[in-house]
């Protein structure tokens, strides 16, 4: 086990902290299910056994193990809707299909629930911070004025709890709902003695955490891991804790207060931790005001929330049917697929079922992307890319037209 003390490659260290939280998910705890209206789609556990067994790792890495030959998916997979990382992977394609020709690997197909698997994975895996810098930490600690009252490793002040517990954390989540749950008495003590109130514009909780697990006193240095959040156990103590009184059901915003989905938006955990601490302040007068009580975290519940809010921008299902037609024009597609019943190089998509969802569009294009492929290959044309929420609009088009509308 891994103690404050030492200080392995990070690549590793991150590496082991999801494979431990894949060995307790894969227990049953905290998994993501795709079974109803209410479930963010995909299992991302179930998408890192289709990622290994499928050789997609033999291209692409995650936090650095793993293949070199493609981009390593958990820089990429944040901040990403479902249907833009399906258009990310459609636009490598081609070089997707030379490398797999080169070196002899197989294409590899995929179910509608396996591809949705393998996308939460990718998108799941950034979710979880790597370890914050403890020198930066330590320095966050006195700017911030957190060693005024209290102390870690037996130093700072006596006036709060001492924070040496948090060490048996490597993620700054406990640390974070700690904060929350005392922030009314913090602030208050720090408006009382006409001191800012600290505000995080980064990582510097991450950081703080690092730096209290390296200098704290605390005897037993290994480490407790927390199962996995779960963002569907965050979106019912979302709606239980009264979030969406002000931010709306699904988070979209109301006029009480913004959308959380563009304010947490590529955020990591020690981020939104940050972002809404900086704002609990405000909340808590906001609450008070309109006769709603101001929610406390226990156990994971905090990360759970976190996770929901982390996922808001996965399953963005908005778009616009008529930039969808515009994007099916401009980018070919109707060059080779009729939607009227006409002669056409494809199948006719108004006849077929990929166009009735998203997951079901983007599975079929993925399947078929070498048979496409060659065909462009033959017409000397140029291969179609899918930028910002082009594929969003795009489905919505052929799914509107698949209805009727």
């Amino acid at each position: 086990m891994l103690t404050a003390l030492q200080t392995p490659n990070q690549g590793s260290l991150r590496f082991a902290v999801l494979a431990v939280l894949c060995c307790i998910w894969a227990s049953g705890a905290g998994t993501v299910h795709a079974q109803s209206d209410q479930s963010f789609p995909g299992d991302p556990i179930a998408g890192r056994r289709i990622f290994v067994a499928r050789g997609c790792d033999r291209c692409h890495a995650i936090w650095g193990n793993g293949g070199t030959l493609g981009p390593d998916f958990a820089l990429v997979g944040a901040g990403r809707s479902l249907q833009q990382l399906a258009g990310m992977f459609w636009n490598h394609t081609p070089q997707m299909i030379q490398t797999v020709q080169v070196k002899g690997f197989q294409w590899p197909t995929f179910s509608e629930e396996e591809l949705a698997d393998i996308i939460s994975y990718i998108y799941y895996v950034k979710l979880f911070d790597e370890p914050g810098d403890p020198v930066l930490g330590e320095r966050w600690f006195r700017e911030m004025r957190c060693v005024e009252c209290h102390a870690v490793g037996g130093e700072g002040g006596r006036t709060a709890l001492p924070l040496d517990g948090y060490a048996q954390y490597i993620a700054p989540l406990m640390l974070a709902t700690g904060m929350w749950n005392h922030g009314s008495g913090m602030q208050a003590r720090q408006a009382a003695e006409r001191g800012p109130i600290p505000s995080f514009r980064g990582r510097e909780m991450a950081d703080i955490q690092a730096y209290i697990r390296e200098v704290s006193n605390l005897q037993s240095r290994d480490v407790i891991f927390l199962q996995p959040p779960d963002p569907n156990t965050g979106r019912g103590l979302y709606l239980r804790k009264g979030c969406s009184s002000c931010h709306g059901p699904n988070g979209g915003g109301t006029r009480f207060g913004p959308d959380l989905r563009s304010a947490t938006s590529q955020l990591r955990v020690s981020e939104i931790a940050g972002t809404l601490w900086n704002h609990s302040s405000q909340m808590a007068t906001a609450m008070r005001a309109r006769g709603i009580a101001f929610p406390r975290f226990a156990g994971k519940e905090m990360a759970d929330v976190i996770a929901f809010l982390y996922y808001l921008r996965f399953y963005d299902t908005g778009g616009d049917a008529r930039v969808g037609e515009v994007v099916f024009a401009q980018k070919g597609c109707a060059s080779c697929h009729a939607v009227d019943g006409g002669a056409s190089i494809g199948p006719d998509l108004s006849q077929s079922d990929a166009i009735l969802a998203p997951i079901r569009l983007a599975t079929a294009m993925w399947n078929h992307a070498p048979a496409m492929y060659a065909v462009i290959q033959l017409e000397q044309a140029d291969w179609p890319r899918f930028e910002g929420a082009e594929m969003r609009d795009l489905a919505v088009y052929l799914s509107d037209m698949a209805a009727g509308k």
